[in-house]
């Protein structure tokens, strides 16, 4: 079989994983919070295949499960292009950059770039809640930096702190020499 192929089939079962965890997860209340933003559970595969290939099929596959999980109706709010962008499609693409910093493959150097990719996006997260989301305040004032890191901090950290658990217990149960092309 064509060495590309194996790479998009792979790429694909990442994204389809992605796909099911995000369902998954809006089945489970706690997850979830009250006017968006949740612990997301969907972002396991994407970086796991951010290590698995690198990160340009990592944020390949971020934007792939942006695009699809929007096609099927799951990022819901809209208010314009740049809101949209900046809270959607980065953050979503975002987390594929996970493996930047995994050279000798060890734990250290995935969890330098879990966190670090996770706090570019929870940066893209406060921005678009301080400009598209301010409740009742002026867009970028100081009260709406305030309530949108109080809002999206939460949630950005404990996806954070699980992801920084359960990856680099997957990355040692998973054979990556057995999946190569």
């Amino acid at each position: 079989m064509n060495k590309n192929l194996k790479k998009m089939i792979m790429i694909t079962i990442y994204v389809a994983l992605a796909l099911v965890l995000d369902f998954v997860k809006e089945m489970i209340p706690f997850l979830n919070m009250p006017q968006g933003g949740s612990i997301n559970i969907a972002l396991i595969p994407v970086v796991i295949l951010s290590f698995h290939f690198g990160v340009k099929e990592g944020m390949m596959g971020g934007m792939l499960w942006w695009l699809i999980s929007s096609i099927l109706g799951l990022n819901k709010w809209f208010v314009s292009v740049p809101q949209y962008v900046v809270d959607y499609i980065l953050p979503s693409v975002l987390p594929g950059m996970a493996a930047m910093f995994y050279r000798r493959k060890n734990v250290y150097e995935a969890e330098a770039g879990i966190l670090t990719s996770m706090l570019i996006r929870t940066l893209m997260l406060v921005i678009s809640g301080a400009y598209f989301w301010p409740d009742g305040v002026a867009a970028g004032s100081a009260p709406a930096w305030t309530a949108s890191l109080a809002y999206n901090l939460p949630y950005s950290i404990a996806t954070t702190v699980m992801l920084m658990i359960v990856v680099p217990l997957l990355l040692k149960t998973i054979d990556f020499k057995r999946y190569t092309l």
